[in-house]
């Protein structure tokens, strides 16, 4: 989890108007990313009463039921980094939140739907519709996955075009 400083930097650059925030706001808004940052990882790391984050500690490398494979392909991993930065983790929970609640509700109403009606055919049509519609919700939460990423990897590309021309003047 980022500290304070780096959180601060790191909203700056994704969102310019967040310079205009007061030290209070600050506060409020890195509790909140802590608590986010919890929630998501199962409750592995905690926010202190000074706003920085304390690490309990652990026997295991990460969440139960949540590992990372073992090998990534280069634009696996360049996803996976560029996520890990992202000031649109929260955007990305409700989304898959949004997306779980409106599958469970489309299954709901397919099987309903299938045990009114008499006929066989009707009810296979009543549940491939549900199908579809389930499918259509995947496709589009994963659309909507790509758009969020888009400020993200713009910013990403920029920052290291950046680094590539601040590092020959270093040199």
């Amino acid at each position: 989890m980022k500290s304070f400083e780096e959180f601060k930097i790191s909203r700056e650059k994704m969102d310019p108007s967040a310079r205009k925030l007061s030290e209070h706001q600050w506060v409020q808004a890195y509790a909140a990313y802590c608590s986010t940052r919890e929630k998501s990882r199962g409750g592995r790391s905690s926010v202190a009463k000074d706003g920085s984050p304390r690490r309990r500690s652990s026997n295991h490398s990460s969440a139960t039921g949540v590992h990372a494979p073992s090998t990534l392909s280069a634009s696996g991993a360049l996803k996976a980094h560029i996520r890990a930065e992202s000031a649109y983790a929260d955007l990305r929970l409700i989304v898959d939140l949004l997306s779980w609640v409106i599958l469970a509700t489309i299954l709901i109403i397919a099987i309903l739907e299938g045990m009114l009606f008499p006929l066989p055919a009707a009810t296979g049509v009543a549940l491939l519709t549900g199908a579809i519609k389930a499918l259509a919700v995947v496709v589009l939460r994963l659309v909507v996955h790509v758009i969020i990423d888009i400020p993200d990897v713009a910013l990403y590309r920029a920052s290291a075009a950046q680094r590539a021309v601040v590092a020959p003047v270093n040199d």
